[in-house]
């Protein structure tokens, strides 16, 4: 009968479950039969690594204190493709040891097959059934229960069992306690380290023993650390594609960097095997995204290229590591036909990861960067009908996996390089299967890049505005809430502003636009392609603001997409400006309050910052020119209209009238009052403003606040 029937729960030798009542699996064996004993996780357990309640007093009835935890560092994840919903990955090594005492503790339940030997076992097992015999009915789960409870477990006979279950997991479940301090925690990881010293291979081979060595070497120092690292040298290859032992590779790349240049020739050989195991790409692509050094990427990626390149500079490879397009230029000189025969060794590999059935290895940025070098190389070192030829078959093989791959720096490249160098047949084919991500594509840094390049690059704006820019502004009240979203939303809006994108990104997609010109893929003048692409994003965008605007106002990062829609949208924007205006129909406090983080869900709209700076904004009727020393108007009609509706909604007789106006100036945005002003004055209905502030005694009520910007306020109501 096969263990790993009975993996999720086991039983006591009277056939009673064993996790009842508090007991564990971990108990002391007599003749190799398991025994009733306290579990190490009991959180009731005085040696447990947490207590059940903190504040519970001790035995001299005084409190006791919280002890200093020790400072959790950040720890680094790898992103997601779009096609898994994007974002970071969650499924970090940090899990397999977890510090909470339900997942950290090792429970019946959590458990399944729990070591490499007990699974290969098995297997033999299994295999020891004959083949001619008759089928045996299946038996119920507590006649299983029974029946695996009277078998010796086969992890006590393993000759690291005593060792494990006797010493290391009751250190164990003190050294891994969340709550030590550095100094604390420092004896029980020396006690650990020292009685597992020269047996951590050994142990390292189960779920229970991999666990025990992450602490150490998460916790422990140096030393510790190395030692665990070079006594399981000779494993570092097998770990990597174990199902738990990757977990202690994983920690070891990250805690160890000392081996990192010992392990790339380990991995090299057989890098394309390892990236598309299931197992081992975990840490691969951890190494490799999270930990590795610029220098130990490249060589790396140098596991990927042809046997022949590597003969040819695999000696020379000093201080500076090449990568192919070096190796080609330095290496080969002007050989054409090698260079073809290299690079028709490249192709082979990216073509195989395209169209392989497991798709893992995709998502993973090593390989990314190879076909990033391949792309490159191909059209600087091959014939333009050569260059054109592979790109098709690239094009053929991986344009419906393009999707898998736009979430890392080196993938967007490469999809924004073939829509710079296709024609507007293929463009359609590299678009088509990533507008089935348009969420995830919009909320991803480097995902949309690709996107941005589609909108300067592409001369079929009716395409592009009826696919792409209508899906984008379909979810703008979504996109505008989120950091990375938002930016889509601006690009449309204003795609060279410095407020928003990095001169970095600018140029980069700058350089992109200039290249398909001058490779004649993209012939359309790029003013009148943008004022297009706006055309179709102006009233989707506006109508958002008019439903979502008393919300988006009140966010700081929302609220710049609120500005900018009014600003560069065209349309009829009399529903946008409604919304925003009615924001402010709510009676202003009085006094005025000095809370410096005020509650956006719950505060006036001129008591938070970024909604004073919108307001402000937007009754000026543009955003304020540092090099001209003067606000750049885009609508004229924007100005006199925001500024009539928001002297309505705060005169109104519901929110306190002329009161509520007087509250509003000694408050804490008398800069928009002095935009308010100035705007009615320049639309000629300054005369109702007289009405209300050019009353005796106002400007010397103003005059006593000591808000910033109260004295130019009183200035502009002394000249009403």
């Amino acid at each position: 009968m096969s263990s790993k029937q009975f993996n999720k729960k086991r039983s006591a030798p009277d056939g009673s479950s064993s996790s009842a009542g508090g007991k564990s699996k971990f108990s002391k064996t007599n003749n190799g039969k398991p025994q009733p004993s306290k579990s190490f996780a009991n959180k009731g357990n005085e040696n447990a690594g947490k207590h059940q309640n903190k504040n519970k007093s001790n035995n001299n009835g005084k409190s006791r204190s919280a002890p200093i935890r020790e400072k959790e560092e950040d720890v680094k994840r790898r992103k997601k493709p779009i096609t898994a919903g994007g974002g970071e990955e969650n499924d970090d090594d940090d899990e397999d040891i977890s510090m909470d005492d339900d997942e950290g503790s090792f429970s019946e339940e959590e458990d399944e097959v729990e070591d490499e030997d007990e699974e290969m076992g098995d297997k033999a097992l299994e295999g020891n059934e004959g083949e001619g015999q008759e089928k045996k009915p299946k038996l119920t789960k507590s006649e299983k229960l029974a029946l695996h409870a009277a078998q010796p477990h086969r992890t006590t006979l393993l000759p690291s069992h005593p060792l494990l279950h006797d010493t290391l997991l009751p250190l164990w479940e003190t050294a891994r306690r969340a709550d030590l301090s550095k100094d604390q925690r420092k004896k029980p990881i020396n006690e650990l380290y020292n009685a597992v010293k020269g047996r951590i291979n050994e142990v390292s081979r189960g779920h229970k023993g991999g666990r025990v060595l992450q602490t150490i070497v998460k916790f422990g120092g140096k030393e510790e650390r190395t030692g665990v690292a070079m006594e399981l040298e000779p494993r570092w290859k097998d770990m990597m594609e174990s199902k738990y032992s990757k977990f202690l590779m994983s920690k070891l790349i990250r805690y160890v960097p000392s081996i990192r240049p010992l392990l790339i020739p380990k991995l090299t050989p057989t890098l394309l095997t390892l990236l598309n195991h299931s197992n081992a790409v975990t840490p691969l692509s951890d190494f490799y995204d999270l930990y590795a050094t610029s220098k130990e990427r490249k060589l790396l990626v140098r596991g990927f290229y042809p046997r022949e390149l590597k003969i040819f500079d695999g000696g020379k490879q000093g201080i500076e590591v090449k990568g192919l397009e070096a190796s080609l230029e330095d290496l080969i000189g002007d050989e054409s036909k090698g260079r073809e025969r290299i690079l028709d060794g490249v192709e082979k590999t990216v073509l195989d990861v395209f169209n392989a059935t497991q798709k893992q290895a995709l998502a993973q940025s090593i390989f990314h960067r190879l076909v990033l070098e391949y792309v490159t190389c191909i059209f600087k070192f091959l014939d333009k009908e050569t260059a054109d030829k592979k790109l098709h078959e690239l094009l053929a093989a991986g344009a419906e996996s393009f999707p898998e791959i736009v979430h890392t720096k080196d993938g967007s490249a490469v999809v924004r390089e073939l829509i710079v160098r296709c024609n507007a047949k293929d463009r359609k084919t590299i678009l088509q299967p990533l507008r089935k991500h348009v969420e995830a594509l919009c909320k991803d840094g480097d995902a949309q890049m690709v996107l941005f390049t589609a909108f300067d690059c592409v001369d079929d704006t009716k395409l592009m505005g009826k696919a792409f820019v209508s899906d984008v502004v379909s979810l703008a009240t979504n996109l505008a809430f989120d950091k990375q979203g938002r930016r889509v939303l601006l690009y449309l809006l204003t795609p060279t502003s410095t407020k928003h994108f990095m001169p970095q990104t600018i140029q980069s997609l700058a350089a992109s636009a200039s290249h398909a010109r001058e490779l004649g893929t993209s012939k359309k003048d790029t003013e009148v392609r943008r004022k297009e692409l706006l055309s179709y994003a102006s009233e989707g965008l506006l109508k958002a603001v008019e439903e979502k605007g008393d919300e988006m106002v009140r966010d700081p990062g929302a609220g710049l997409v609120v500005q900018e829609v009014l600003i560069y949208a065209k349309g009829d924007k009399s529903g946008a400006i409604s919304t925003l205006s009615q924001a402010l129909s709510i009676p202003y406090p009085d006094p005025a309050p000095v809370d410096p983080n005020p509650d956006q869900s719950t505060s006036h709209p001129l008591d938070l910052s970024h909604s004073i700076r919108t307001y402000k904004t937007l009754l000026s009727g543009g955003h304020f020119n540092n090099n001209t020393k003067s606000v750049e108007i885009t609508d004229e009609d924007l100005s006199p209209k925001f500024a009539s509706a928001i002297w309505e909604a705060i005169t109104d007789e519901s929110v306190g009238g002329n009161d509520n106006v007087l509250r509003i100036c000694k408050g804490n945005a008398p800069f928009v009052m002095v935009e308010l002003i100035e705007a009615l004055r320049k639309s000629g209905e300054v005369s109702k403003v007289k009405k209300v502030l050019g009353k005796k005694g106002v400007k010397e009520e103003v005059e006593k606040s000591v808000r910033k910007g109260a004295g130019l306020l009183a200035e502009k109501i002394a000249e009403l």
